[in-house]
């Protein structure tokens, strides 16, 4: 099955929201992408630097594993800033 990318755009910014919440939880992102790599992505301190920067499209079983994670809805994800 092929994976689904996720881009931001102009309203919505899905790496700031990432950050924000990873933050609100008190999570450091060393734990987070531990957790990833454990769950079998391939995700690295650069990738991930570049996901909560928008600077690369974040995959959907990304998403969905780092809301699992973090005890979050998908959706919080995707809030207009």
């Amino acid at each position: 099955m092929e994976e689904i990318k996720i881009r931001s755009d102009n309203h919505i910014h899905v790496g700031a929201n990432l950050k924000r919440i990873r933050e609100e939880k008190g999570v450091q992102a060393s734990d987070l992408i531990r957790h990833l790599q454990l769950q079998g992505l391939n995700i690295n301190k650069q990738r991930y630097y570049k996901l909560e920067h928008d600077l690369a499209n974040v995959y959907a079983s990304e998403l969905v594993a780092m809301a699992m994670y973090l005890e979050v809805d998908i959706s919080d994800f995707f809030k207009d800033n």
